[in-house]
């Protein structure tokens, strides 16, 4: 699409048309606008023949002016109030165009017919106002240039028909006629150099947008970057700081519980040793992929908070449900059933899990959110001691510094 967009922007002077993909959507974007602009001026249009009555009542006498008269107000203000409801709402360009020439023809036709009729000495006041009737409305109304190339074609054809119809070119009358008559091609001139300019600001604009969309989509690429661990895909540690001393706010203003859950894979150190850091990444990819959507399933956030260690939070989830989706957690690890070639024979890798949970009412008495995450440290700590491959939880009431096995609960192998 740019390599489309600067080619239109380099596109020699004498090519209108943009490349086939962005002509289309140039056309799909202008196609269509309101008709106000258009009615509006068909109205100061349609004033205007009204009031030049009184100069055709100078002109043809109170006998003569039946004629201009009952053609202004039999047909050209009918013809006008038609183009007008015609361009109600959002007319497309096409039946502007058409709305435009139908009223531009009928009082080109009525005002050579006037020169027709009117004493010699007034016929070119008439000649000349049909030329200058289209020419103004050329000027006036932004149509594409397709469309200005047809209003100013039928425009001139008939002004020349009916010049030569009426024989208002007579001896010693051609001249006027045949100087007046290239006013109407002026605005195919105004109508190229419009649309050009039209197609060059569509085509900035458009650049602009693109570059707008691009630089978007990198910083919400860097965003992501930002905050997730390039290998597990989950969220860093960063992340997920910010995200829990949010929901540790969430948990005070409204009352609720807050679970805080940390994951250890199980002997790692000896995976890594005896199959190297490749096979141990593939591991910490597979073991994070099951944590990710075990939380997420309950409402959290796992996130990635070092080496082989996990940690997630779980909003409104007390001590009870905090145990039980770190049995989910251990569980799911299980059902992976993936071989640890550093332990013996048919070892499995496990993960140990320790949780913790404060009702959000404690932050109001100095309850911190680092004071979760060190009770589900020291919880995964009695895990951990207590023989891995298990579940251990430890109520914040319990966070101090005696030892972990103290106030611990742990959720055994069944």
């Amino acid at each position: 699409m740019h390599a489309l967009i600067e080619s239109g922007l380099r596109r020699p002077w004498y090519r209108l048309c943009l490349p086939s993909a962005l002509e289309e959507q140039y056309r799909v974007e202008t196609d269509r606008r309101s008709g106000r602009y258009a009615q509006s001026w068909l109205a100061v249009f349609a004033l205007f023949n009204v009031l030049s009555l009184a100069l055709d009542y100078d002109v043809f006498g109170p006998d003569a002016f039946q004629v201009p008269l009952a053609l202004t107000m039999g047909v050209f203000c009918p013809v006008v109030l038609i183009a007008i409801v015609s361009l109600r709402g959002s007319p497309t360009m096409l039946r502007m165009a058409g709305a435009m020439l139908a009223t531009v023809l009928v009082d080109i036709a009525i005002a050579l017919n006037s020169a027709r009729l009117a004493p010699p000495e007034h016929a070119a006041s008439y000649i000349i106002l049909a030329a200058i009737v289209p020419l103004l409305v050329g000027l006036i109304l932004p149509l594409p240039f397709r469309h200005t190339v047809v209003y100013c074609a039928m425009s001139f054809a008939l002004y020349a028909g009916l010049i030569l119809a009426f024989d208002l070119a007579g001896p010693g009358q051609a001249g006027l006629p045949l100087l007046v008559s290239g006013l109407i091609l002026v605005p195919l001139k105004l109508g190229y150099s419009r649309e050009w300019e039209a197609k060059t600001v569509f085509l900035l604009g458009l650049r602009e947008r693109l570059q707008a969309e691009a630089l978007a989509r990198a910083n919400a690429q860097l965003t992501i970057l930002s905050e997730t661990d390039s290998l597990t895909r989950l969220p860093n540690r960063r992340h997920f700081s910010e995200r829990l001393d949010r929901m540790w706010q969430v948990a005070a203003d409204e009352g609720l519980w807050l679970g805080v859950v940390f994951v250890d894979i199980d002997h790692f150190k000896p995976f890594n040793d005896a199959v190297g850091h490749h096979a141990g990444d593939e591991c910490l990819v597979a073991v994070a992929g099951v944590l990710g959507s075990t939380v997420e399933a309950k409402g959290g956030l796992m996130a990635r908070y070092g080496g082989e260690e996990f940690v997630a939070y779980l909003p409104g989830v007390d001590l009870g449900g905090a145990i039980e989706a770190g049995e989910a957690i251990r569980a799911a690890v299980m059902q992976l059933a993936l071989p640890h070639p550093g332990l013996q024979q048919g070892a499995q890798v496990t993960v140990s899990v320790g949780v913790t949970s404060a009702h959000g009412s404690s932050r109001a008495s100095g309850m911190k959110v680092k004071d979760l995450l060190r009770a589900a440290d020291l919880a995964l700590y009695a895990a951990k001691t207590e023989g891995r491959n298990r579940v251990a939880a430890l109520g914040t009431a319990a966070n101090s510094n005696r030892a972990p096995a103290d106030g611990s609960v742990a959720s055994d192998l069944p």
